[in-house]
């Protein structure tokens, strides 16, 4: 492997960091955006969220393709397996360990790099839990809802008339229609 040739890669490698980077921060924003949407309940722009959310991972998929490419052919340069590469090790490796050459200027650059993935992963997990469980409210509070304005006569399969006669769920809701 030449010097050269693996700077490049990691230069390249460092700013598809940075796009996962923005796309942590991104996806942050997204999630805080679409509690206060469904706190507020606008129906509107929850679609056009979601849509964009859509869009956006299309396109982040390209950085995915690009960040496998990248660890493949380091892993080659490095000569191990594609599935031990870590970002730590590749720090190990610019460090000047097995061999190859001390880069500590791109070490440092990757350190920085995961040490900020690092947080913004936990803060998205943090984030995605609290999202989970206002959906969950909402769920619990529009079945309450249903619940209350539209009483079912159980939980389905077979009632019984007051003389004991087996009546099958018919599956439709009786309403009065007199005020």
């Amino acid at each position: 492997m030449s010097a050269p040739a693996m700077q490049d890669r990691i230069t390249s490698l460092l700013e598809v960091l940075d796009q996962d980077v923005r796309h942590l921060e991104d996806t942050l924003s997204r999630l805080e955006l679409l509690r206060s949407l469904l706190i507020k309940r606008e129906n509107p722009a929850l679609e056009t969220l979601l849509e964009d959310i859509r869009r956006q991972a299309d396109v982040y998929q390209a950085n995915e393709q690009k960040r496998q490419q990248l660890r493949c052919a380091l892993a080659a340069d490095l000569g191990c397996a594609e599935a031990e590469l870590t970002l730590s090790k590749l720090q190990d490796e610019l460090r000047g360990g097995s061999g190859s050459e001390a880069l500590p200027d791109r070490q440092a650059a990757l350190a920085e790099r995961q040490a900020r993935l690092r947080t913004l992963a936990a803060q998205l997990k943090r984030e995605h839990a609290l999202t989970v469980l206002l959906v969950r409210d909402c769920l619990r509070l529009n079945r309450f809802l249903l619940q209350a304005f539209f009483p079912s006569s159980g939980r389905g399969g077979t009632t019984y008339s007051p003389t004991g006669a087996a009546r099958p769920e018919t599956g439709s809701l009786r309403m009065s229609m007199q005020l």
